[in-house]
């Protein structure tokens, strides 16, 4: 009786001890594909140069994307500029649209840096990220 108990508890313990094995190996893989995720992730779509020639009294739109997950931010601002902005409502019909004038009676160059961020399901950051450089040359 006493010898079969003691295999019962044995084979209890080889269980337990392949169970863990399991259980950490199963760890192991959460980590490799969930605990790896970076910036890395984050996919950079192809970059643009934009050239525009306008005059100094003209406003210039860009519109970028209209998305309800999708968005734009001015990454590196503009200088010379009454107006130089992202504007997304209804009067845009909900596009985020980049909009410059330049200031009044500025004559020169002047640029601007959109980031467009795309591919965000609303619970997960965007997986598309695009820079767009907008180069200005304002005449009279």
């Amino acid at each position: 009786m006493l010898k079969n108990m003691f295999s019962q508890i044995q084979y209890a313990f080889n269980l337990i001890l392949e169970l863990s094995h399991f259980l950490f190996i199963l760890f192991l893989i959460i980590i490799l594909f969930y605990g790896c995720k970076n910036d890395n992730s984050v996919m950079p779509i192809s970059e643009g140069d934009i050239n525009v020639t306008l005059k100094n009294y003209e406003t210039y739109e860009y519109p970028t994307v209209g998305g309800d997950e999708e968005g734009a931010i001015i990454k590196t601002q503009a200088r010379h500029f009454e107006t130089s902005e992202i504007k997304r409502n209804s009067s845009t019909n909900y596009v985020a649209v980049y909009i410059y004038k330049p200031k009044l009676n500025y004559v020169g160059t002047d640029f601007v840096e959109i980031e467009i961020r795309k591919g965000s399901d609303g619970a997960s950051p965007p997986t598309e990220i695009k820079t767009i450089k907008i180069n200005f040359i304002v005449t009279k």
